[in-house]
């Protein structure tokens, strides 16, 4: 594999990869510059073209925000390098997209929504603000749109549904507006 047609930092992993070993974490891809993360990071540039081969069987999260140039065609190339996981995550928003979850792939065309569990784990990632921060902002949204969503459901649905939000959010969120 030409090291020239990788981003920076992957030439680690094509050297781990080479002797029969892999990450043991997700690799996080920043289409943003450096993330101050323990998972393997690889930075890109949204206006080059790379060879993905070595994510193959990989999880893979690519962390960019909503104005990511090309984003579309990289999430494509990256998808054709067939990680086991691909997922976007939107820094500037606290929110993603899975792309494709152990070999299952969601049959909509853009991908489906995190859920409440998978945003709060990756509260902060890409973010200037403070984790705890990002997850109060996080758990208002959540609470906004299950809150617009409540008259569809059961009552005791939308208990149990609280219930386990407070579980996933904590002290988030109850300060939640």
């Amino acid at each position: 594999m030409n090291t020239s047609h990788l981003p920076y930092g992957a030439a680690e992993i094509v050297a781990i990869r080479s002797t029969g070993k892999r990450p043991a974490d997700m690799v996080l891809v920043s289409m943003i510059g450096p993330l101050r993360e323990t998972n393997p990071v690889v930075i890109a540039q949204p206006s080059r073209s790379y060879d993905w081969r070595f994510v193959v069987a990989l999880p893979v999260l690519i962390v960019a925000t909503t104005d990511t140039p090309n984003l579309a065609g990289i999430v494509k190339a990256v998808d054709s390098a067939e990680p086991d996981y691909l997922s976007v995550w939107f820094a500037d928003r606290q929110d993603g997209i899975n792309i494709q979850i152990d070999g299952y792939r969601p049959q909509t065309k853009s991908g489906r929504r995190m859920g409440a569990v998978q945003r709060a784990t990756f509260a902060g990632l890409g973010s200037t603000e403070s984790a705890g921060d990002c997850l109060s902002q996080i758990a208002g949204q959540v609470k906004r749109q299950a809150m617009e969503n409540a008259d569809r459901f059961d009552a005791a649905l939308v208990d149990m549904a609280t219930v386990g939000f407070r579980r996933i959010f904590g002290k988030a969120w109850r300060a939640a507006a």
